[in-house]
């Protein structure tokens, strides 16, 4: 019985590891960790990038690395925004559970 609830509390521990309020923002592959600010050209940038094509990606607050988007449809409409997002970061992707935007 003690092996049991040990199982289990370490799964429930796990599962709120798992996932956590990351802030940062969305911009576009090809420019990265360059469009992960609030400025106009910035957001103007990230936006025409995204519409030719490149895939939205998310850059952590104060980081350069970027990470790719699992569900990118939950994400479209705050292409060069603040956000924060509620969920899991992997070796190179973001998985979402929500996200919303900053306020300025």
């Amino acid at each position: 019985m003690p092996l049991i609830r040990s199982f289990l509390l370490m799964s429930l521990v796990s599962g709120l590891l798992s996932s956590a309020e990351l802030r940062g923002y969305i911009s576009d592959a090809a420019c990265g960790w360059n469009n992960a600010r609030s400025t106009p050209e910035a957001k103007e940038c990230a936006l025409k990038c995204v519409k030719a094509g490149w895939d939205p990606v998310f850059v952590l607050d104060g980081k350069m690395d970027v990470y790719k988007i699992a569900d990118k449809n939950k994400v479209m409409a705050l292409v060069g925004e603040h956000v924060a997002i509620t969920g899991a970061i992997t070796k190179d992707a973001v998985s979402i559970r929500s996200v919303r935007k900053l306020a300025k």
